[in-house]
């Protein structure tokens, strides 16, 4: 099952739920306890089974394929709905004997709002820790417009929710209508929506992206694409690069220790114009200083992206072997995305990754963060309307029946 269509069967089917709530709240039976304990936990059940068909997917999509978006976004709203089983189980037990439907339909509404504020000293940790290193890092390697990501986001992340308290006190004060009172907190719910979904996503991609560059491979692989980037003046290896190449060597050696098979080699980078020989050339005379059979070695010498990192070369590997096993190194930050650029190519691989400077892995991860954001704006965009918009709607209706 798509993410995207597991998120709006998740939307629709809440909406149906809540609306049904209202429905009964017209009958007869509208302030009967059992009842409202009866939706309550048919909300539970519900709620549970979105997480496990999260779980399971995750799992599934995992196995199959390690580097997905779809697997941070079920991660992501997994982690909400999980939240708000206990939140909804706590309800129901502290209020027993008293539960009411608007009880229900002011804590479903609310949660986005809990969310928020459960997260705030995950996130307050994370921002804090984010800026100190983006301010090291530009102590260290100079000012750059990349070099503040860090800052930036962690700055937004903490603005945004102090900000979206400070706004709903506003509203508060400024709208003392009764038929305002939907304003406010649609304004209130739209603003700890998007803190909520962001938050999560935030959680879920930090945590994919350790394990992702953790992961260390198994050891029957044919080929090893070695990722580029930029190269010192003087045609040697920067610390980054010779962090990729030394983790493809030692992995080879390790290898061929264990089962007696021996690795191929596919640096891969063009020349920039500020680069006296190619990327790949430059990791090709590194390797064979370091004992590597020039043999085994196959430059690929064209491209000047990740996504040409990995057609090229795979198209290199092809023109060898079909069918070959296929791992890439590439640095820690930089495994995850790069994971998810192959499998968007068709190629079947596993990535590991090398490690970085302490202060140079936080503003690098934000930056992987930020691009998996931008390639799936739309389907970002697309979910957190929907939201927005049943949101409303649900309060609307609330307002109406009195739940507010």
């Amino acid at each position: 099952m798509k993410n995207k269509k597991a998120v709006m069967y998740f939307i629709i089917t809440l909406s149906f739920i809540l609306l049904s709530i209202v429905i009964l709240s017209k009958t007869n039976a509208a302030d009967n306890v059992q009842l409202s304990k009866a939706i309550s936990i048919i909300l539970i059940l519900y709620l549970i089974k979105i997480s496990y068909g999260c779980a399971l997917f995750i799992k599934n999509q995992y196995q199959k394929q390690k580097y997905s978006y779809s697997i941070i976004m079920n991660l992501g709203l997994l982690i909400f709905i999980n939240v708000n089983i206990l939140r909804q189980c706590d309800l129901l037990i502290h209020n027993w004997n008293v539960l009411s439907i608007a009880d229900i339909y002011t804590n479903t509404l609310e949660s986005f709002s809990y969310f928020a504020m459960l997260t705030l000293p995950c996130i307050v940790v994370l921002s804090i820790y984010s800026v100190i290193t983006n301010f090291v890092l530009i102590k260290k390697e100079g000012f750059q417009l990349t070099n503040l990501l860090g800052i930036i986001i962690g700055l937004f992340a903490v603005i945004g929710l102090f900000g979206s308290q400070t706004i709903y006190m506003l509203t508060t004060k400024l709208i003392i209508s009764e038929n305002q009172i939907v304003i406010k907190k649609f304004i209130d719910i739209s603003i700890n929506l998007v803190l909520t979904y962001f938050y999560a996503l935030i959680i879920a991609t930090l945590y994919c992206n350790v394990k992702a560059a953790n992961h260390l491979p198994t050891y029957d692989k044919d080929f090893v694409i070695i990722l580029g980037s930029k190269i010192n003046p003087d045609a040697t290896l920067t610390p980054l690069l010779r962090g990729r190449v030394d983790k493809a060597i030692d992995f080879g050696k390790n290898q061929y220790k264990k089962t007696g098979k021996s690795l191929i080699y596919v640096p891969s980078g063009g020349k920039g114009d500020d680069e006296v020989v190619s990327e790949s050339v430059a990791m090709k005379n590194y390797l064979i200083e370091k004992g590597i059979d020039k043999k085994n070695i196959i430059t690929e010498d064209k491209s000047i992206s990740t996504i040409q990192n990995m057609q090229f070369s795979k198209n290199k590997i092809d023109s060898i072997k079909k069918n070959a096993k296929i791992i890439f190194a590439t640095t820690n930050y930089h495994v995850f995305r790069s994971g998810v650029i192959a499998n968007n190519l068709g190629i079947d691989c596993e990535g590991m990754g090398s490690k970085t400077k302490w202060y140079f892995y936080t503003n690098a991860l934000i930056r992987e963060f930020v691009a998996n954001l931008y390639q799936e704006r739309r389907k970002h965009f697309v979910i957190i309307l929907s939201m927005i918009i049943v949101m409303f709607i649900l309060i609307i209706i609330g307002y109406y029946n009195n739940f507010m």
